[in-house]
C-alpha cells in the first residue's frame, strides 16, 4: 500500500513540473522587444547572452540589433519594448580620432513617439551615456551621464521594495561600474541606488511614465557578473512586465 503511494505521488509531482501555469506562456500573441545592443566599450555578445534568459523566461520574442540606423520610427512600429544597452558614440574614423554622435533628431523622435504612444522603453547601463544634449532622448530619460570609476565592487540597494519593478529583489553586491548619473526626477520616481565602499553614491534605477507609455533605467551592465546576477535579472523581468503592463491587462 505504501509503495503505491509513493508510486502515485511522484506521479503527481512529475505532471506537475511538466505542466507551465505561467500566463506568459498561455498565447502565442506575445509584445515583441527591439533591442540595440553593443559598442567599442560592450560586446553584443555578452549583452545578447545576458538578456536573452530573462526575456525567454517572460516569452518576449525580442530582435537584437547593432546597426544603430536599423533603430527608426519604421523598426519600432512592430515592437511593443524597445531596450538600449549601448552609448551614443561611434567611431566612424578609427578609435584614435574623435567619436560622432550616431542619434540623429529623427530617432530621438522616434524613440519619444513610441513611448507617448504606450510603447515600453527599458535603459540599460550606459544608455545614458553621450547622447545628444538638449534632445528628446534626454527629456525622455530623466538624467543624465556623470562618468564612472574603473570596475569594482559596490552594493545596489532597493530605494522603493513597493513598486512592481521592486518585487522580490534585495539589496545585493556586484562587481560592474558604478555609473554616477545625473538625476533629473524627484524621489518618488527612484528605484535603487548604488553604494561603494569609500561611500561614492548613485542613483542607480528609476521609472517614469510617458504619455501613454512607461521607461525604465537601470544602471548595472558592464559586467556579465552584474547582467546575469539573479537580482539583475529579477529586475529586468519584473520592469518588462511593467513596462508592457502585461501583468495588468494579460498578454497583448
Amino acid at each position: 500500500m505504501n509503495r503505491i503511494v509513493v508510486i502515485l505521488l511522484a506521479l503527481t509531482l512529475l505532471s506537475a513540473q511538466a505542466q507551465n501555469t505561467s500566463d506568459v506562456y498561455s498565447t502565442a500573441k506575445r509584445p515583441r522587444a527591439l533591442a540595440l545592443i553593443g559598442d567599442r566599450y560592450h560586446s553584443p555578445v555578452y549583452i545578447r547572452d545576458g538578456l536573452a534568459p530573462a526575456l525567454v523566461r517572460e516569452n518576449i520574442p525580442v530582435t537584437f540589433i547593432e546597426e544603430v540606423t536599423a533603430l527608426n520610427a519604421e523598426a519600432l512600429k512592430s515592437h511593443q519594448l524597445l531596450i538600449i544597452l549601448r552609448d551614443g558614440m561611434n567611431w566612424p574614423n578609427g578609435y584614435d580620432k574623435p567619436h560622432v554622435q550616431w542619434m540623429t533628431d529623427a530617432q530621438q523622435k522616434a524613440i519619444w513617439d513610441f513611448v507617448q504612444e504606450g510603447g515600453g522603453f527599458l535603459a540599460l547601463h550606459n544608455a545614458q551615456g553621450i547622447y545628444p544634449p538638449g534632445g528628446l532622448y534626454y527629456k525622455l530619460f530623466g538624467g543624465d551621464y556623470g562618468g564612472h570609476p574603473p570596475p569594482y565592487v559596490f552594493t545596489i540597494r532597493v530605494e522603493n521594495k513597493n513598486h512592481p519593478i521592486a518585487a522580490g529583489v534585495e539589496d545585493f553586491e556586484i562587481f560592474d561600474e558604478q555609473h554616477t548619473v545625473k538625476y533629473y526626477l524627484d524621489r518618488e520616481h527612484l528605484l535603487l541606488r548604488s553604494l561603494a565602499k569609500d561611500n561614492l553614491a548613485a542613483e542607480a534605477g528609476w521609472w517614469r511614465e510617458v504619455g501613454k507609455g512607461r521607461f525604465c533605467y537601470l544602471a548595472p551592465g558592464h559586467t556579465t557578473e552584474a547582467l546575469t546576477h539573479p537580482m539583475m535579472q529579477r529586475l529586468i523581468r519584473n520592469s518588462v512586465r511593467w513596462l508592457l503592463r502585461t501583468d495588468e491587462r494579460g498578454a497583448r
